[in-house]
């Protein structure tokens, strides 16, 4: 899937979005990963949890610094979603992009050699969900909107959210960090998880220790060729994967 309001508008959103995410949390947080650029596209290459048939998606990643304790997880969705129409019929039109659809979002944090002990913390937060916006034939096609900001056609729109996990006293240094959301209905199943790849380098903060992604799905193309646990939570690690190596695009701040 590649990489949603008028465009200066989104993304001066965005921008607004991006700085109050990622400095969520106490006055003393201390950012200790960070794969968000400063400046937010209008999309990113993005995993829908609807087409994929995936029921939690994330990435390990390796904090930098001391601070561990309760955590900001501010992550960036990309949504596809129109208030009316879809962003493949030829008839996406959001009207009003002020206007938010709201989505019970789960963050899962594991130790990451200990994947199979389940995670060492979890929350779900109910949180407000941007429509991409409006198609727009003359610039682009029926398919796509257009982003004045950088002259540039896009499926989905990018911003971030935040989840902020008070209860857990210290994150592990290695982690590996899953989100899970209800797709079966309404714009949900157009709302994807934003990714980036080593070579794009978004990363400024921490480091990528495994390339692979994590992922429960039922659809075989999540996982390497030949994986035998398909359906259950795990790495697509193995032989003959996809030549992209996808992480989510995140930040972690912390006390």
């Amino acid at each position: 899937m590649t990489g949603r309001i008028p465009a200066r508008l989104g993304m001066a959103m965005a921008a607004a979005l991006a700085a109050c995410a990622i400095g969520a949390g106490s006055a003393g947080a201390e950012v200790v990963y960070d794969n968000v650029p400063a400046t937010l596209p209008g999309n990113f290459v993005s995993i829908g949890l609807a087409a994929t048939s995936t029921s939690e998606f994330g990435g390990e990643i390796e904090l930098t610094g001391t601070k561990r304790a309760k955590p900001t997880v501010t992550v960036v969705m990309s949504s596809w979603a129109c208030q009316s129409g879809s962003w493949n019929g030829g008839d996406c039109s959001t009207p009003k992009p002020s206007k938010t659809f709201k989505v019970p979002l789960t963050v899962r944090v594991y130790q990451a050699d200990e994947i199979a002990e389940g995670p060492v913390a979890e929350k779900t937060k109910t949180v407000k969900m941007f429509y991409r916006p409006s198609s727009n034939p003359v610039k682009c096609d029926s398919e796509h909107w257009y982003d004045e900001a950088t002259s540039t056609c896009y499926h989905g729109y990018a911003f971030p959210v935040s989840v902020r996990l008070s209860k857990l006293k210290r994150m592990p240094r290695r982690a590996v960090v899953t989100f899970a959301y209800p797709h079966s209905t309404g714009p949900a199943t157009s709302l994807n998880v934003a990714t980036s790849e080593p070579s794009e380098n978004t990363l400024s903060i921490g480091s990528q220790p495994v390339e692979e992604w994590f992922v429960n799905s039922t659809w075989s193309e999540m996982y390497c060729p030949g994986a035998k646990d398909i359906g259950t939570f795990g790495p697509e690690e193995g032989s003959g994967c996809q030549e992209a190596n996808y992480q989510p695009v995140i930040s972690v701040s912390a006390e």
